[in-house]
């Protein structure tokens, strides 16, 4: 009989990370998204009638701030997939909050860019009951799902995955990464952020580093 297995992994597919952005950072971007007047509709996938643009000078502050979650999500990808962090000139594109309300939805879809995030600025708690509620077999109500291949069932490979968000919450990944949100029916606005960056030295990389 073995007594014990030593083993490894590969690791597969796209590095998607989680962590919680301060207060401090929520409570100036939905203050600045109650100001914000450029709508930013038609750059967007999303069925949604209030989508803005925040002002430059949110978008400066904004990505200050967020320097340190860039520059980890930048480490946990590389060892991720096993690749030298080389040194990378990266660019903010844009900067937009989403007001998502009942009947809204996100389709399937990918960012500009490089790397893209969502923050959660707001998720009411009549959602969360929504969320509970449901009984169906599919993704709940005011899911975010991030697809990376059709769905394998019975388990033999995790290709997709289900996130029911809370206030705070950052998720950050390849822009290429597909993804949608569900729509939701209570009678609430849900407030979420994105962003996309994107690699401007990409020409002095090697022609396969990502």
């Amino acid at each position: 009989m073995i007594e014990k297995v030593d083993y490894s992994h590969i690791n597969w597919g796209p590095y998607v990370m989680k962590t919680k952005l301060p207060d401090y950072i929520i409570k100036k971007l939905k203050a600045e998204g109650k100001k914000a007047r450029v709508h930013y509709n038609h750059k967007l996938a999303g069925h949604l009638h209030n989508q803005y643009l925040y002002p430059e000078k949110v978008q400066q502050w904004f990505y200050t701030e967020l320097q340190p979650v860039v520059q980890a999500y930048r480490t946990g990808h590389c060892k991720f997939h096993g690749i030298e962090e080389l040194d990378i000139e990266m660019n903010a594109d844009d900067l937009w909050v989403n007001y998502m309300q009942p009947g809204d939805f996100n389709p399937l879809h990918t960012h500009g860019g490089d790397y893209s995030f969502v923050l959660f600025l707001d998720v009411p708690k009549k959602l969360e009951e929504e969320q509970k509620e449901f009984q169906g077999t599919s993704a709940k109500p005011g899911s975010l799902i991030f697809e990376f291949a059709n769905q394998a069932r019975p388990r033999w490979a995790t290709t997709g995955t289900n996130v029911l968000p809370k206030a705070g919450d950052f998720y950050m990944f390849p822009a290429l990464l597909q993804h949608w949100v569900c729509p939701f029916k209570s009678k609430v606005t849900r407030i979420s952020v994105s962003g996309n960056l994107r690699i401007m030295n990409r020409l002095n990389l090697p022609h396969d580093y990502f």
